[in-house]
């Protein structure tokens, strides 16, 4: 308990000090589920004593079967995880020095970031009048955590005068305006500011101050007042009349709301380290598939017939990406970028994308087939597992491509010199689709229409939110198979090894939940939308695996969450009726099932129609 007692605070230290390894159910997903992705590395949870013995050089242990044990102390934090990272990256890209410590310099910077922002706050303290108590901690919160990031080791608190006495350049204070304000509201503020200065160096410094100054005074002030009805909402002195809500519609107050926005946001970016040790397994995963995956032809034919028969012929295959010489490919395409035509160029990107794609989809087909070390092992594929296979090579060859998430699909996204983006099923041949802008629809941040050249862009800069948007044009869904009509149907892309692994996570969800293991789902969903929180499809199976286990509040508040992201999504009014009426709220149940009726595709769920509708008349009658 620090000098501020109970006063309203953004809980950064809670999240900070968070311990993911004290869970049992975290540790059985991470040695069950996420390890085996690379079966050449297995976990080990052990006391810090133990951990500290064999220090951080001795934590990767070889062992006799010429696999390795990673060593993790049971209550590791979230800054120590940066250490962990790099033991595990440096072993995976032994081969590929310059990967080697990618993440470890992308958690550095975070870490500056988080520095200093805290600086940044502490310095304008004195222009916030409301909410300042609020602006101190989080400033000496950042600070802190910051300091552990880069550092490598626990920092000790400092004063606020302390944090503050630090200086910035004009570069840091520019990286920490994007960082708070994010891109939209940044680069608003740049052009007004831009605008108003008439090109006088001072005048615009003098402007950008005045409007950082104002920006946090408004956001702490803002802050404080909503944390106050939280508090009164929370005891009961603030009455919410919420009679006029639908049942799919929140009953959050809007104060709240801001609340937990800003916090969701916070906890995303501070949890970024565990996110990237997660990562560094799963890109472990992803070097399996170049080092190890095997071309599917005659070879592999007559291995798989005598093996049937009891003969071990082990006739040698080739590796996958020496029979397709993506070295080759990779020089080739090299060398016509320097001639820097761009139809040349993107000519070239097409014919290796298309030598990729006829041999990914040369592989058969098995529902749950995305986990690496299982398709290096059976050579099988899933859509997940064509799209990990493909984009691993594409990227091994130089390309540029995006992972695009559909309704139960997944599908890649090349993005060409020429500045077009092609839809690329990796499990089928003679599918690709051009997006064009008429194609699509969905707003930006600022309110303007999406644009191909959006998709571009981000492809250029990615950010974890990937981008969402539907397909408007009957003429061109019929190209896009999976997409129900009547429906808005979102399409999201993402950055390709954040994107495959959002995916693989959700698909682990999946599998374990058709087992029936639901609390081992509900783990691996968690992850799923800790790591992309617009995944409605995730909170959909959330909710599912809710309603199960009986938790019947949670699961109205998954599939609530679904809708708020996707009004649209069909199914999550029918497992929301589902809880409701379970819970005894008949007229809301009713009318969460005669939303799903209104909405749902009459040929696709003409069964799950007939069942909502024999529901509503048995709730009416009693």
């Amino acid at each position: 308990m620090d000098d501020l007692g109970e006063q309203p605070r953004f809980e950064v230290k809670q999240i900070v000090e968070q311990k993911p390894f004290i869970r049992p159910s975290y540790v059985n997903f991470m040695k069950k589920q996420w390890f085996p992705i690379n079966d050449s590395l297995a976990l080990e949870v052990v006391n810090r004593a133990d951990w500290e013995q064999r220090g951080v050089k001795d934590i990767l242990e070889k062992r006799p079967d010429d696999k390795q044990t990673l060593y993790i102390p049971k209550d590791l934090q979230l800054w120590e995880m940066i250490g962990i990272m790099e033991v595990v990256d440096r072993d995976t890209f032994a081969n590929k020095p310059e990967r080697r410590d990618e993440a470890k310099k992308k958690l550095r910077e975070l870490g500056k970031i988080f520095e200093n922002a805290g600086i940044y706050i502490a310095q304008r303290l004195s222009t916030i009048d409301q909410g300042k108590d609020i602006a101190r901690v989080l400033a000496e919160e950042l600070y802190g955590y910051g300091q552990s990031l880069t550092s490598g080791e626990f920092e000790k608190k400092q004063t606020i005068d302390a944090i503050a006495s630090h200086d910035l350049t004009p570069s840091e204070i520019d990286a920490v305006d994007r960082f708070l304000a994010g891109d939209t509201l940044y680069q608003s503020r740049q052009a007004g500011t831009e605008k108003k200065s008439a090109g006088d160096p001072l005048q615009k410094e003098k402007l950008y101050e005045t409007e950082r100054q104002k920006t946090l005074a408004q956001f702490f002030k803002v802050s404080e007042k909503a944390f106050e009805l939280e508090r009164k909402n929370e005891s009961g002195e603030l009455q919410v009349n919420t009679n006029h809500l639908k049942p799919w519609q929140s009953d959050t107050p809007f104060h709240h709301a801001f609340i937990v926005k800003i916090k969701k946001a916070m906890k995303q970016k501070i949890e970024t380290p565990k996110r990237e040790f997660e990562t560094a397994i799963f890109r472990r995963g992803l070097e399996k598939l170049v080092s190890e995956m095997k071309e599917r032809g005659w070879r592999h034919s007559v291995n798989s017939l005598f093996e049937k028969l009891g003969i071990d012929l082990r006739i040698e295959q080739r590796k996958l990406s020496d029979a397709l010489n993506i070295g080759r490919l990779k020089a080739e395409l090299e060398s016509v970028r320097k001639t820097a035509d761009t139809t040349k160029i993107s000519t070239q990107e097409r014919k290796i994308a298309n030598i990729i794609q006829k041999a990914v989809s040369n592989f058969p087909f098995q529902s749950r087939a995305n986990n690496p070390s299982e398709i290096v092992k059976n050579q099988y594929i899933n859509c997940v597992g064509a799209s990990i296979l493909g984009g691993i090579l594409m990227r091994e060859a130089g390309l540029n491509y995006l992972v695009g998430d559909m309704p139960n699909h997944s599908i890649l996204f090349l993005v060409t010199n020429d500045n077009h983006v092609e839809r690329r099923d990796m499990l089928k041949l003679l599918s690709n689709v051009e997006l064009t802008d008429e194609m699509i629809t969905g707003t930006k941040n600022d309110g303007s229409p999406m644009t191909v050249s959006d998709i571009i862009v981000f492809s250029q800069k990615p950010y974890p939110e990937g981008l969402m948007f539907d397909i408007k044009n009957e003429k061109y869904r019929d190209k896009l198979d999976r997409l129900q009509r009547r429906q808005k149907q979102f399409l999201a892309v993402f950055s390709p090894e954040y994107g495959q692994q959002i995916q693989v996570l959700s698909n682990i969800g999946n599998a374990l939940f058709s087992l029936g293991y639901y609390e081992e789902s509900i783990e691996a969903y968690r992850q799923t939308v800790i790591a992309y929180t617009k995944y409605p499809y995730v909170y959909y199976n959330l909710g599912g695996n809710f309603f199960n286990l009986r938790y019947y509040k949670e699961a109205i508040k998954a599939h609530q969450q679904a809708i708020a992201i996707n009004p649209h999504f069909v199914h999550s009014y029918n497992g929301l009726g589902n809880a409701l009426s379970s819970l005894g709220r008949k007229e809301e149940a009713i009318e969460a099932y005669q939303k799903f009726i209104d909405l749902a595709d009459i040929q696709k769920e003409e069964r799950w129609i007939k069942r909502a509708e024999k529901i509503i008349a048995e709730l009416k009658n009693k």
